[in-house]
């Protein structure tokens, strides 16, 4: 007889790991494995809600997700033992977690990456991680869970991966760079004595939180465009660079880029992003990896970059009447 508890007081931690790591080894699941610790973290604070599935005792089973803000939840996994899949056990956890979410007062439960719980996968064919699944993989067996179970698509972000190993920027790339220079625009790594107007740049983007990403560490490269005609005045920018160990190798990582409002629509992004990853690759960086919408234009600067698609994952969405 299977029964399902809530996990968050019973020290079930190190159990609900290893059913992790076993349900990662599946060949539709990307997940990296986690050690305990870094389980722990990901699903052991927030307003989380954990259910463990039992077989004689021993759990075979969880899901887990969280309450957000304005009666919005998030589902952020639910996996079954291998040996104990097919006989209900997911359906069961799945019914039991989002009754618990829906008398938290959630009025819809998401798949999506605003959710609290980041999980880091393997990009196929590499050793290569990445630190925040954005959705639920597209044509995996969770997916066809979640659509059994009432759950739609709504949205689709799509995952680019770069290897940096012999990166050289695109040669139509580089002729779009060669005609901004010719306009008087230029790319390179920020100077205080070559630039001016950093701190204005994100005023005049209105994101306070690349302002502060950037600003609060001034040790890191970031790189920008500057206008020759204005004395070197910084029309966009990406950074700061932060390359960092993300499964088996060094992701290049950093908080933001934009563009003033003024110069856009000219590939002043698509220029800056793959000169980035020149600059990456010399800050130790050995690949890129990152997300957009499905339909996002963000797409054709990676694309142009080189960057090509990894993976696909679905945004799913079930609302409660």
């Amino acid at each position: 007889m299977n029964t399902v508890i809530s996990a968050a007081d019973t020290g079930l931690f190190s159990s609900l790991s290893y059913i992790y790591n076993k349900c990662a080894d599946a060949p539709d699941v990307l997940y990296r494995p986690l050690g305990d610790t870094e389980f722990s973290r990901i699903f052991g604070f927030g307003n989380r809600y954990t259910f463990a599935a039992f077989s004689g005792g021993v759990p075979v089973g969880f899901a887990s997700g969280s309450l957000g803000a304005k009666n919005v939840s998030y589902l952020s996994y639910v996996g079954v033992l291998p040996e104990y899949r097919r006989q209900g056990i997911a359906t069961k956890l799945l019914d039991t977690l989002e009754a618990a979410l829906r008398d938290a007062g959630a009025e819809r439960t998401d798949t999506v990456f605003y959710d609290t719980a980041s999980l880091p996968w393997i990009i196929p064919g590499t050793d290569n991680g990445h630190p925040c699944a954005p959705g639920v993989l597209t044509g995996s067996d969770s997916e066809g869970l979640l659509r059994a179970r009432g759950y739609s698509e709504w949205c689709a972000q799509i995952s680019y991966y770069l290897d940096l190993y012999d990166y050289e920027i695109p040669e139509k790339t580089a002729e779009k760079k060669k005609l901004l220079t010719e306009e008087g625009l230029s790319f390179g790594l920020y100077s205080p004595d070559k630039h001016k107007g950093l701190y204005e740049i994100f005023d005049k983007i209105g994101n306070p939180g690349w302002k502060n990403g950037v600003l609060s560490h001034p040790e890191r490269p970031t790189v920008v465009c500057s206008d020759n005609n204005k004395d070197g005045l910084i029309v966009a920018f990406i950074g700061a660079l932060c390359p960092q160990k993300e499964g088996g190798g060094i992701r290049g990582n950093f908080c933001g880029v934009g563009t003033d409002p003024l110069y856009r629509g000219r590939g002043i992004a698509t220029v800056l992003f793959a000169e980035m990853c020149g600059y990456q690759k010399e800050c130790g960086a050995e690949f890129m990896s990152l997300y957009t919408g499905e339909t996002m234009s963000a797409r054709h600067v990676y694309e142009a970059a080189g960057c090509v698609p990894a993976a696909r994952w679905s945004n799913l969405r079930k609302i409660y009447n």
